[in-house]
């Protein structure tokens, strides 16, 4: 008997996007959430929902979660870079051949 699709990745792909749209189109990037004596700021949780999402969006496309791993972290690396300011091409280049090189790294071990 042939199996399906995994469900439990559509289901997290879909809950993480619609968390993170509301997220985006309801809260200001400079709420904070108070928790007892600390001020959490919104930003905390925006990066994992948006690894979250890429991780089980291309996990259930490419049935690895090695690529969904890498490619998760792609995006949020390049996110952070830009949140930092750091815009140029060049870290972007760079980053992707860190990138491709840790893939080569990962399946050359199978």
């Amino acid at each position: 008997m042939r199996k399906g699709p995994p469900r439990k990745l559509i289901l997290l792909s879909i809950f993480s996007i619609l968390a993170l749209l509301y997220g985006i189109f309801f809260l200001s990037p400079t709420t904070t959430i108070p928790l007892a004596i600390f001020n959490i700021p919104i930003l905390i949780f925006f990066f994992p929902l948006v690894f979250l999402f890429v991780y089980s969006l291309f996990t259930f496309s490419f049935k690895s979660k090695v690529h969904g791993i890498l490619l998760g972290g792609f995006v949020v690396t390049y996110l952070l870079f830009r949140l930092n300011g750091l815009a140029h091409p060049f870290f972007l280049i760079m980053l992707l051949a860190l990138f491709l090189v840790l893939e080569l790294l990962f399946s050359n071990k199978k």
